[in-house]
């Protein structure tokens, strides 16, 4: 499932069209993310940070079919991005990285350091 954008203005506006639905949300690393994020128009996003990572995946499973998962594309994000695709996609929750391929492809790192 991946979406190809013409550009990071039609990134912000595919997730933010994506993140209106009530059945997706957008799983992030931090609260800085959620401050960026949300200064898009983004909805439905879920923080990590300071909690279990069980806690959050039933917390998807119990809102949400569908996630756009965007931790920061290095070592730790990789990590965490591989470890929650596997425990979500276990729980038939669709998870969606082409978000999060597409600002590797523009070499960004932090989703709070974006434009």
């Amino acid at each position: 499932m991946s979406s190809n954008f013409s550009s990071f203005e039609d990134w912000k506006l595919k997730l933010k069209e994506e993140s209106q639905n009530k059945h997706t949300c957008v799983l992030v690393e931090g609260k800085r993310d959620l401050t960026k994020l949300s200064s898009y128009g983004i909805n439905n996003i879920i923080v990590l940070q300071g909690k279990k990572y069980y806690d959050v995946v039933e917390n998807i499973l119990n809102n949400f079919d569908k996630c756009i998962i965007l931790f920061d594309v290095d070592k730790h994000g990789d990590k965490m991005f591989q470890k929650f695709s596997q425990m979500l996609k276990a729980e038939g929750i669709q998870v969606n990285s082409s978000y999060r391929d597409y600002l590797k492809s523009l070499n960004v790192e932090e989703i709070e350091n974006l434009p």
